[in-house]
């Protein structure tokens, strides 16, 4: 089945309408400018090509290396708790596709997104799709995320897409005071925590159960 007959001649894509609507009606979709970040940003151009046309499900949609694109509901969910400002420096833990770093890209015109990926071909997939539809203010980087980039810190905003027992320590100190961090957190199944960097220490903000992510290597 050819992916593009689905799309009419003016753009509009009824399977985004659709899921955007889904993330409404849900809950999971509440700003309008993540709301425009995900229809700016088409996820069909972050997945395999025999995966185009289920690139509007709801779903984890699986990529190389036993690694998903995360669900979209998941994804907005993650963008709104962070809060992001249009000249942000932001983290991201784990690239995968390219497709939340190139949402948060939009997000932060007058800023930058670094983001790192264990697994070099999803490196190389990342930097592509993120190529194609011209996107110019992200850096992927081949490294270990537990560890961070201390060279490039503090940031504003971190992202950790990806399971960890706990949240690594070199990643609390590359954030900047005030700043947020999400991360699912557990091990079977995880809990999304939003903590704050407070002169106190660490304040937690928010803490959600019921996810499932890869884990974080």
């Amino acid at each position: 089945m050819n992916f593009m007959r689905n799309i009419s001649s003016n753009g509009y894509n009824p399977k985004l309408e659709k899921l955007i609507n889904v993330m409404k009606n849900s809950g999971f979709l509440t700003d309008p400018k993540v709301e425009k970040a995900i229809k700016k940003i088409l996820r069909h151009n972050f997945v395999p090509k025999n995966q185009k046309n289920i690139a509007y499900n709801n779903t984890p949609i699986p990529i190389m290396e036993n690694q998903t694109i995360s669900q979209p509901a998941v994804v907005a969910r993650m963008t709104e708790w962070l809060d992001i400002k249009d000249d942000h420096k932001v983290l991201e833990i784990g690239s995968g596709s390219g497709w939340q770093s190139a949402i948060i890209s939009s997000l932060v015109p007058k800023g930058r997104v670094f983001s790192i990926e264990r697994h070099k071909n999803l490196v190389d997939f990342a930097k592509k799709n993120l190529e194609k539809i011209g996107i110019k203010n992200v850096t992927i980087i081949h490294g270990d995320g537990n560890l961070g980039i201390p060279q490039e810190a503090p940031f504003d905003r971190i992202m950790i897409t990806a399971a960890c027992r706990a949240i690594p320590q070199a990643l609390l100190g590359q954030l900047k005071l005030d700043g947020l961090l999400i991360a699912p957190v557990g091990e079977t199944t995880q809990s999304l925590i939003l903590v704050k960097k407070t002169s106190d220490g660490f304040e937690e903000i928010k803490n959600q159960e019921g996810y499932i992510f890869v884990p974080l290597l």
